[in-house]
């Protein structure tokens, strides 16, 4: 079997830029190129690749199966990369410590902003950016230089990079308020069979699932969802219940939502990423940080135990 030519960048970038504008004219437009080299990239790249990866329905293109299959793994690396322009106009002429974070979104939105105003009362002169992305965007971020330090919840395969444990979140249940469900003190998947349940996103569903499945029941989510926070605005919406990430829940724990225990116990991992080889000074800065984020994680309500009565029992 001959071996298939390595697909040059320059064929994906192309490729991703009809996916996001829907035509060859606007993908030509975004590069900077002709038409007809935006349509002679994409049958090149369709022959290396053996596959159709657009349908034609107008003067729009409809990606195919196979070509959402091909996003899924371009669209995080393209999306990073679009960063560096701006990336590059902050660093110039600056002088001063920087630091560029990307999290997820439970830890972007909630305890990482915490440790960042911790440190800036320490580093006042400190020029800081967050980020927040999925876990394949955070990862792709740290490989390939675009920030410094990484906070996300799930496991990763290291590629010249340090991973670092922080702590390990434990999955809640989150409920309406008026529901049910709230006089439990703990919920297992035999008590969520015949409620609608919101799936909670790629990360945290093998999690639900292997913990249904110790409890010999069928994890069947009614509705679908990406992200543990878009779940969470979804159960406060009343449309239904979902098992969420700890931190996650918390944002949302409020007069409208309670938080109750998970059974059986399931955790997700926090976890901290940094390039292989940050400079001296950097990994001063960066190590700054860490130490504020793990104060932060450590004193959460979700994490320390210490909760809010009135809005939730774990």
């Amino acid at each position: 079997m001959a071996e298939r030519p390595q697909i040059k960048i320059r064929l994906l970038e192309v490729f991703d830029a009809v996916l996001r504008t829907g035509t060859t004219r606007g993908a030509a437009a975004h590069l900077g190129v002709s038409q007809p080299a935006v349509s002679q990239s994409l049958r090149t790249l369709e022959e290396q690749l053996g596959i159709s990866l657009f349908q034609r329905d107008g003067r729009s293109l409809i990606p195919t199966p196979m070509a959402r299959r091909l996003a899924a793994s371009t669209g995080p690396i393209f999306d990073v990369m679009g960063d560096l322009t701006g990336d590059v106009d902050r660093i110039v002429g600056m002088g001063t410590a920087e630091l560029r974070i990307i999290a997820t979104a439970s830890l972007g939105h909630g305890v990482a902003l915490v440790a960042l105003r911790e440190m800036m009362r320490e580093m006042p002169t400190l020029q800081a950016s967050l980020r927040v992305h999925d876990n394949a965007h955070v990862q792709a971020a740290i490989e390939l230089g675009q920030a410094d330090l990484g906070l996300m919840l799930g496991t990763v395969t290291p590629r010249n990079l340090t991973v670092l444990p922080i702590a390990r979140a434990p999955l809640v249940v989150l409920v309406p308020r008026d529901h049910a469900l709230v006089k439990r003190a703990m919920i297992g998947p035999a008590d969520l069979v015949t409620e609608t349940l919101i799936g909670a996103g790629k990360v945290i569903a093998p999690l639900v699932a292997g913990a249904f499945a110790r409890q010999g029941v069928a994890y069947r989510p009614q509705i679908e969802t990406g992200y543990a926070q878009t779940a969470c605005s979804m159960v406060q919406e009343g449309l239904g219940v979902a098992v969420v990430d700890v931190l996650s829940a918390e944002l949302f724990a409020n007069s409208r939502c309670s938080i109750r225990r998970f059974y059986p116990p399931t955790h997700l991992p926090a976890q901290t990423l940094i390039s292989a080889s940050p400079d001296e000074a950097k990994r001063a800065v960066i190590d700054t940080y860490l130490k504020a984020f793990r104060a932060a994680i450590e004193q959460a309500p979700a994490m320390a135990y210490q909760h809010r009565a009135d809005m939730y029992n774990i």
